[in-house]
């Protein structure tokens, strides 16, 4: 809902296309405004969305997630608004063509990695860049089938797994890149997300946020973030130099972007760079409470064609934010049934408490 809460203190009227029709509180997007269809079908949801620009001009588009930052781009170029290139979205949505995109320009920012569509492929990947490494499929987004290889051993059942696990019948965001999977590097170091715009007025690159994040040895679930980065002012400096130049050498053009890394001392090494929000609650509060302006406010301004408000620039508000916030995930260590969550009144009463999400199998709490 923090989109439509941002659009209308804009005063911007809402178009949603989606797949099916959400549950949304009545007044924030208008009956006659929801374009509903197979979002996966893109020459369809373009044609629909062509139809309904018809009668009700569109003056920007934008995605939250992964799979429809090309739906974007296609949409953008049809009604001349501003959006990447459909060949910058491919960059940002394909993992190979990233990491390809990025090497060419910034060599260092990249680990060793490999193309793969095949067993005979992904052995011959092993041996080239040895282990540990990570085998990952190059479209899908939500951390899904991302498998760590710590030996040669067993390596046709791996992939076998990875083939099984990616099938289109399983997930449909397999069908833009099907049978097409990298392997690198297990990249070391702290884990870290970059938040920020690509202008559409002035096509400058722009740092608004740098989070630390904890992620879980085993799975690589991330389960903790922290705004602002507490690493040293020079180390955040020279790392936000390296993140503007990786998303200018993917083409990036009129977009919010998400860059993960991992960072040791000097060195920073990109995960990837998605053309879009950051996810879990990173831009939508962390960098909103921590600076003091909203990112998703400055999104929407974005993708109209109108300047971001300076005050959001990391420069501007790291050094003296008006909180450092955290928000974190609380799982249980062991399977079993929730029966009880005790402690709410205390937690309610505790006045650097903004936020608690309770969910069927997780807790989250935002604490300033």
């Amino acid at each position: 809902m923090e989109p439509l809460y941002a659009a209308k203190k804009l005063g911007v009227e809402v178009v949603l296309l989606a797949d099916i029709k959400p549950q949304i509180d009545d007044g924030y997007i208008s009956e006659d405004n929801f374009i509903i269809t197979d979002t996966y079908d893109m020459a369809n949801a373009l044609q629909k969305v062509i139809e309904f620009a018809k009668d009700k001009p569109i003056d920007g588009v934008l995605t939250w997630s992964d799979r429809d930052i090309e739906l974007v781009s296609l949409i953008a170029e049809k009604l001349d608004i501003p959006a990447p290139n459909i060949e910058a979205s491919k960059n940002a949505r394909n993992k190979f063509l990233m990491r390809k995109a990025i090497s060419e320009e910034n060599p260092e920012l990249c680990p060793k990695f490999l193309r793969v569509t095949n067993l005979s492929e992904f052995k011959e990947a092993v041996d080239v860049i040895g282990t540990p490494g990570v085998l990952k499929p190059v479209g899908a987004s939500g951390s899904k089938t991302i498998v760590k290889i710590y030996s040669e051993t067993n390596l046709e059942s791996v992939f076998e797994r990875v083939r099984s696990e990616t099938r289109i019948s399983r997930d449909k965001v397999y069908k833009y890149f099907p049978d097409e999977y990298i392997y690198e590097e297990l990249l070391s170091g702290d884990e870290m997300s970059v938040e920020g715009f690509v202008s559409s007025v002035t096509g400058e690159v722009v740092i608004a946020g740098m989070t630390d994040k904890y992620v879980t040895d085993e799975y690589s679930t991330e389960y903790k973030e922290v705004e602002p980065s507490q690493k040293s002012p020079k180390f955040l400096k020279l790392y936000s130099e390296k993140v503007k130049s990786a998303v200018k050498s993917l083409g990036l053009t009129a977009c919010a972007f998400h860059a993960e890394v991992k960072v040791v001392g000097e060195t920073l090494k990109v995960i990837e760079i998605a053309a879009r929000p950051g996810g879990g609650f990173i831009t939508t509060h962390l960098v909103k409470l921590a600076s003091g302006v909203s990112f998703i406010e400055e999104t929407i301004k974005n993708a109209l064609n109108q300047p971001i408000d300076k005050k959001i620039f990391f420069e501007s508000w790291s050094q003296s934010p008006k909180y450092v916030v955290g928000q974190e995930d609380f799982m249980s260590e062991k399977e079993g049934e929730v029966s009880r969550v005790g402690g709410l009144p205390e937690i309610f009463e505790d006045s650097n408490v903004r936020c608690l999400s309770l969910k069927e199998v997780e807790m989250k709490l935002f604490s300033s």
